[in-house]
């Protein structure tokens, strides 16, 4: 069974998607930036400038995509997340849902615990990453981060941060192996704590 860390960073992926949604969709007018930016002209009279990558995250996804060769750009949001439910649904013989994100979101988060049971869960988390970055970049928000008065146990750096939304209690900035639980923080922060409390001694 995938550790208790991990099955709360895939949850909080999917919490957090609702409010990445909504944001993604707010920023589907792109920032006036001298014309830059690709624009959907609903009329010859009055063009309404759209951002495409936006529209292409937040529109349907094709039925069938192999290997990224009829998709231009990310996935749909509806698209990675009805991939997985559909085989939530097959796997658990339920009925599959609706094409939405909410209720698609909705239905892989009363399934998670059976998720994180599955041998495909590293590839569930990591495309729920994905996404999520993905919306992130697009819609402008950058994750809250808190640096955090430890050292990195492998760089040894003052590089240890606790980013909202990750799931993991702290992480490494530079070394992607060093994702820590709460138990595993605190005992980290006693270590070092005792270690500056009786200096000279290994």
């Amino acid at each position: 069974m995938t550790c208790r860390p991990c099955r709360n960073r895939v949850r909080g992926f999917l919490l957090a998607l609702p409010e990445l949604v909504a944001q993604t969709w707010m920023a589907r007018h792109p920032a006036q930036r001298g014309g830059e930016s690709d624009r959907v002209q609903t009329s010859k009279s009055a063009p309404i400038p759209l951002r495409l990558d936006v529209l292409n995250l937040l529109g349907p996804s094709a039925e069938a995509v192999l290997s990224g060769e009829d998709q231009e750009g990310p996935v749909p949001i509806v698209g990675v997340l009805s991939t997985w439910a559909d085989l939530v649904a097959e796997q658990t013989r339920k009925k599959p849902v609706s094409r939405t994100a909410s209720t698609l979101t909705q239905f892989l988060l009363s399934h998670v615990e059976w998720a994180c049971r599955q041998e495909w869960v590293t590839d569930f988390a990591e495309e729920l990453e994905g996404l999520t970055k993905t919306l992130r970049r697009v819609s402008g928000i950058e994750p809250v981060r808190m640096l955090l008065p430890v050292t990195c146990p492998t760089c040894d750096l003052r590089t240890m941060i606790r980013e909202e939304g990750s799931g993991w209690a702290a992480e490494c900035r530079y070394c992607p192996a060093v994702r820590l639980s709460a138990r595993e923080y605190g005992q980290l922060v006693t270590a070092q704590a005792q270690a500056v409390s009786t200096p000279g001694e290994d």
